[in-house]
């Protein structure tokens, strides 16, 4: 049954030691390798995906015989050919295209009739390999370029010469395996940055290629219809591609340190950890070997904080084409603005991952622009930390696509709702338990936010709240910050409000300098309203805001505002909400008080506090930007006594609640 309507958990991070899934190409390539050698394979498959399955099943149809227990595999193999001529035999490779695309020139050398098919997916994405008749092959697709195929298999296809100018493994291996059907040496030019996993699994296996590096070209040379030995007590080491999803989550979440074992560390597959090491991600290798002549080892990252804008050039796209979405995800938390070039390969993939990635990033809250096959991508914006829920569109159950914005969903507290997502299945069955089993619920931050009038005595309550927990609290008043640059702007001495002048001086604001007394001054009060209201100053503010909330220590943290249930951290950004009120001739009271307590301020009268906090309140319910509202996930807080000791109790044991769930 689908997963539908499901919306990822928020607020993770991830601890431990895990052994993912067997990598999927490799699985497929070791299926199929196995079925043409000669002898009988052994292969141990860890978690196997959906198209390792497919591939499984399709060697099956042609006559292969395959003993299953538990993750270790006996395949029998017929050697090159797959036997005498049959009847038609239909093949479902359902939505694996390294299948559709590897078996078809196996089945076209061999002596068998076939029709090949696939899901609504593949069979909406062109099949590619119209070289084929270069080898003498017979495939025909049905409908142009596109599924069910039709191959009239025959043994004596012919070697020939092809140039490949896409990146693209998928049709080199292809290519090189028509070049093994065939009879003499088949050449092959193609880039020297597409991943080489057929070349290396054949190497191993003792199969005569050979392979030559010039400048930007790989020049392939295959003897055709030669020995193949078979897969000897092979484990498929884990899959690079589905680390990429779990190291995403460990670099962006405070508290995360995980080790991920026995990966495949191909150069051509680890390009998106080059690039994660470019933004400044905490990442190395441990007990790198040289195994089935791919190089395996071990993982590690951890949590990376100020990660950086990478320009990601066309060359380095092949090395990273299925972590293109995620690192798009990466690219939202970095300080500076990311660059993607020349993805046009991204189009073929289960869904047009370029568009895909674009309207759905757009859809969240990103700022992305794309430009003909080009993504610039610039943080989030204001959309992306609004209440909504986005539901992720036109994705075709793409596998890749679901995880990367369970990422987003995962690192960012944005709720994001994702239907199909047992696609995953595809590549990474065991996702969500991999999830569950690395959780770190030790290190996981609770979130207070608190909205109240001027003098309602929310400060006063949340610092006592925050003084019961101790180091384990924090207590940020965001509006300090405008109270902040409301004392720059009189500093100043003019009556104009230079606003440009005071978002420079935002990265001048600190901790200590937000316990400076006069910011509570009657001159201050009287004029952070005029501040406070400036919808540029307010979206400036943001990011500072949210970078104290998020990237402090302690392990809770309590945020008093006017607009902060509302605007700064609405919907799953807060674990609990307050509203804090009291009537306003008490409020007065303790705002008189407190400012006879200032010897600067004992001229000062009671019914002019009592008309300011009147005029404040109404300034505050009524601007057009972000008033100070009650949201309906607030809980009403009421401080109409001068023990504040009731509201802080109330308080605390409604964080206790929360506190028990995590």
């Amino acid at each position: 049954m689908a997963m539908k309507n499901f919306i990822p958990e928020n607020n993770i991070s991830l601890k431990g030691t895990v052994e993912l899934g067997s990598d999927k190409s490799l699985s497929i390539r070791a299926v199929l390798f196995a079925s043409i050698a000669y002898g009988i394979s052994k292969i141990t498959i860890l978690n196997p995906g959906e198209d390792a399955k497919t591939a499984m099943m399709a060697v099956q149809k042609l006559g292969i015989k395959i003993i299953k227990e538990k993750n270790h595999y006996t395949i029998f193999g017929l050697g090159i050919g797959y036997g005498p001529k049959k009847k038609q035999i239909t093949i479902d490779c359902r939505n694996s295209g390294t299948t559709l695309r590897l078996i078809t020139p196996l089945i076209a050398g061999s002596n068998l009739n076939a029709k090949i098919i696939g899901d609504k997916s593949l069979s909406a994405r062109p099949y590619r390999l119209e070289f084929l008749k270069e080898f003498l092959m017979d495939v025909r697709p049905t409908n142009k370029q596109y599924l069910p195929l039709s191959i009239r298999g025959h043994s004596n296809c012919i070697q020939t010469e092809i140039k490949i100018n896409k990146p693209s493994a998928q049709m080199v291996s292809a290519a090189t395996l028509a070049g093994i059907m065939s009879y003499g040496e088949t050449v092959i030019e193609c880039p020297n940055n597409v991943r080489d996993h057929t070349n290396r699994m054949l190497k191993y296996l003792g199969y005569p290629i050979k392979i030559k590096n010039k400048n930007n070209t790989q020049i392939i040379k295959v003897q055709g219809r030669r020995y193949l030995k078979e897969l000897q007590n092979y484990q498929v080491p884990s899959d690079p591609s589905s680390s990429a999803f779990i190291i995403a989550i460990a670099i962006l979440t405070k508290g995360s340190h995980l080790k991920i074992k026995n990966v495949c560390l191909n150069e051509f597959r680890i390009g998106f950890i080059k690039i994660l090491k470019r933004m400044g991600a905490k990442i190395v290798f441990q007990n790198k070997k040289n195994y089935f002549g791919e190089t395996v080892g071990d993982i590690v990252a951890s949590y990376s904080p100020n990660l950086k804008g990478v320009t990601i050039k066309s060359n380095e796209v092949a090395s990273a084409i299925d972590e293109i979405p995620v690192l798009a995800v990466v690219a939202l938390f970095c300080k500076s603005k990311s660059y993607f070039y020349d993805l046009t390969e991204l189009k073929y993939k289960e869904s047009n991952r370029l568009e895909v990635i674009y309207k759905n990033l757009k859809l969240c809250g990103a700022d992305i622009v794309k430009q003909k096959d080009n993504l610039i991508i610039n943080g989030l914006t204001e959309n992306f930390y609004s209440s909504q829920t986005p539901i992720i569109k036109d994705f075709k159950s793409d596998h890749r696509i679901a995880m990367a914005f369970y990422v987003l969903a995962a690192v960012s507290r944005k709720k994001i709702q994702i239907n199909d997502f047992d696609c995953i299945n595809v590549s990474f069955p065991n996702f969500l338990n991999t999830i569950q089993n690395l959780k770190n619920n030790k290190d996981k931050k609770i979130i207070l936010a608190c909205d109240g009038g001027v003098a309602t005595g929310k400060t006063s309550i949340l610092k006592r709240v925050s003084k019961h927990y101790k180091s384990k609290a924090a207590f940020i008043d965001s509006g300090l910050l405008y109270r902040y640059l409301t004392l720059v702007h009189l500093k100043k001495g003019k009556s104009k409000i230079n606003v440009d002048y005071l978002i420079k001086e935002l990265k001048n604001i600190t901790i200590k300098k937000l316990q400076n007394p006069n910011l509570h001054s009657n001159a201050v009060s009287n004029k952070v309203s005029d501040i406070a209201k400036i919808p540029k100053i307010r979206e400036a503010l943001l990011p500072v805001q949210r970078d104290l909330i998020f990237n402090s220590d302690e392990k809770i943290m309590l945020v008093g505002g006017r607009d902060i249930c509302s605007k700064i951290l609405p919907g799953a950004f807060s674990d609990l909400k307050l509203f804090i009120d009291a009537d306003v001739k008490l409020r007065a009271k303790r705002r008189y008080l407190e400012l006879l307590s200032n010897k600067k301020e004992q001229k000062i009268e009671y019914q002019e506090i009592l008309n300011a906090l009147k005029a404040r309140d109404s300034a505050d319910k009524n601007r057009k930007v972000s008033p100070l509202k009650k949201t309906r996930d607030s809980v009403l807080i009421n401080n109409n006594s001068n023990d504040i000791s009731r509201p802080v109790k109330r308080i605390i044991d409604l964080l206790e609640k929360e506190i028990k769930k995590h």
